[in-house]
Formats: C-alpha cells, structure tokens, sequence
C-alpha cells in the first residue's frame, strides 16, 4: 500500500486509515520542525486519543507542539 491518506480515503474509505492518519489529512501540514505525522501524533497522544477530542478546548490545542491559532480553530 504505497498511497498516501488522502489517495487511500477516497480508495477505500475513512475505515481505512488509522486516527493518525485522519489527523494528517485534517492538519494538512507541519512545520518547520515536525512533520505532518509527528504533528498528528503529537495531538494525539497530548490528548489521549481521538475521542476525547470533543473535549478539547482551543487554548488546550494551542499548547500542543506544532500546533497554532489557524490549525487549533480549523
């Protein structure tokens, strides 16, 4: 399997990837420093896992590394 999230999405569907993939796919990009996948990763292990993300609060992503104001609100 050699496609990238978004390719494998529209392939197979969301049930295909993993919840660090669907982070990659929502956050778009990383930063100078950590790459898109270190950036999921960093968020989801930050906040425990991707169902607690209901709870989250804006100022809570901000303190994330790697994450910003824009990426946060999106």
């Amino acid at each position: 399997m050699g496609e990238k999230p978004r390719e494998r999405l529209l392939l197979y569907g969301s049930k295909s990837l993993s919840n660090e993939e669907l982070f990659m796919i929502i956050l778009k990009t990383g930063t100078k420093k950590y790459s898109v996948k270190e950036v999921a990763n960093n968020l989801l292990t930050s906040i425990g896992g991707i169902e607690k993300l209901k709870n989250i609060t804006i100022n809570s992503l901000i303190k994330i590394e790697g994450i910003g104001k824009i990426k946060a609100i999106e």
